[in-house]
């Protein structure tokens, strides 16, 4: 809300900070991440947009868009989110709950600064990729301060994986489970350490024990998705994508596994579901693409030929070349393509004059060029399905 934004910047400026700049949607605020270096980003939780704070710091850390330095506070009028925080693998540095006073926020953002100095020296190993001198920093850091333990030793396991030490990755997070079976994320460095040793199998099992754990730890559901496929098991990987869109339901990356998955399976009703998702989501924004339109077309056609004839699935269809004709207007492939699978349509739903309607209209677009040839064999195939000799 504007209003939260505005009272936030007055919040920040009665405590010194100067340099500060807003943000209206999620999707926004990561375009303004990946452009520049900021040292506190305030984030609520509840967007109102196509992603929300969680988000925004998922894919931050995941595209390695936001350093380990910036401090991320995430602000929710949820009391319950503390449930959600301490299952999730990328949490913020600390969460807020609404209402809340400049000095509160100040104390937080003293304890997080102490924290991040600490870290700071291993913090740089890990952006200079020098993971031998991370996991000895790391190794200081627990001695010293044994607070910080839990965080020490992911630090550990992330250098032996990222050193392609999956033994001794293995055996690390196996030693930090028998001290603590709940450690979720071990569950996960085991499966990683596993996967990359060629053993989805026993990945897989990790794997589920993590999610039954942290219901919210999405990268392994991914992950899970991953080490299905890997087993040829496309059933379980589409089980775990959709687990994954119940808590991530616009997440456009998990909603375009699920729909290359389900066309795999031959599971057209799903297929379809998935790329029509992909399309709301996506539409009159800078991911926008053909090849989705293309994607859910096939899949309407699909449908087509093992249902009965549907009204719905016919003006889903009828819909979909027409957003297709529009952004490929200047294509004359598209064009080209967008009138084949109309001929298509119209001959399935045994509409032979609608489907001669548009072989004509097809044919004066190719002779004018605004539409791409087909082959003179192409071309007698369809003109004998529509009857026209």
């Amino acid at each position: 809300m504007n209003e939260m934004r505005l009272m936030l910047r007055s919040m920040m400026l009665s405590l010194g900070y100067t340099s500060i700049e807003v943000e209206a949607s999620g999707q926004s605020a990561l375009k303004r991440i990946a452009s520049k270096h900021f040292d506190i980003i305030l984030s609520d939780y509840n967007l109102g947009g196509r992603i929300n704070g969680q988000q925004v710091l998922e894919i931050s850390r995941q595209n390695n868009i936001l350093g380990h330095s910036t401090i991320f506070i995430m602000i929710t009028a949820d009391t319950g989110y503390d449930s959600v925080v301490s299952a999730i693998e990328h949490r913020p540095d600390s969460y807020m709950v609404k209402p809340f006073t400049p000095a509160t926020l100040h104390r937080r953002l003293s304890r997080i600064k102490l924290q991040k100095s600490i870290f700071s020296t291993m913090d740089d190993h890990r952006s200079k990729m020098n993971f031998e001198a991370m996991e000895s920093e790391a190794k200081a850091i627990m001695a010293t301060h044994p607070q910080y333990i839990s965080l020490c030793l992911k630090a550990i396991g992330e250098s032996l994986l990222s050193r392609k030490d999956y033994k001794a990755a293995k055996i690390h997070y196996m030693r930090v489970l028998k001290n603590n079976q709940e450690a979720s994320w071990a569950h996960y460095g085991v499966a990683q350490a596993d996967l990359s040793l060629g053993q989805p199998l026993s990945a897989v099992k990790s794997l589920e024990k993590t999610i039954g754990i942290s219901r919210h730890f999405l990268p392994a559901y991914d992950t899970l998705a991953n080490a299905h496929e890997q087993l040829s098991n496309l059933k379980g990987a589409q089980k775990a994508i959709l687990a994954s869109l119940e808590i991530t339901p616009r997440s456009l990356a998990r909603t375009k596994k699920l729909g290359k998955i389900s066309v795999k399976l031959k599971d057209w009703q799903m297929a379809e579901q998935a790329y029509s998702r992909v399309i709301r989501l996506t539409k009159d924004t800078q991911h926008e693409k053909i090849e989705f339109y293309y994607e859910h077309l096939k899949c309407l056609l699909a449908l087509q030929e093992t249902e009965e004839p549907s009204l719905q699935t016919a003006e889903k269809l009828q819909r979909s070349l027409t957003r297709l004709r529009l952004l490929g207007k200047d294509d004359p492939v598209v064009v080209s393509n967008s009138f084949r699978v109309e001929v298509q349509q119209h001959l399935h739903r045994e509409r032979k004059q609608d489907a001669i309607k548009s072989w004509k209209q097809w044919k004066q677009l190719i002779l004018s060029g605004k539409a791409s040839s087909i082959t003179q064999e192409q071309e007698l195939t369809l003109k004998r399905r529509l009857g026209l000799f």
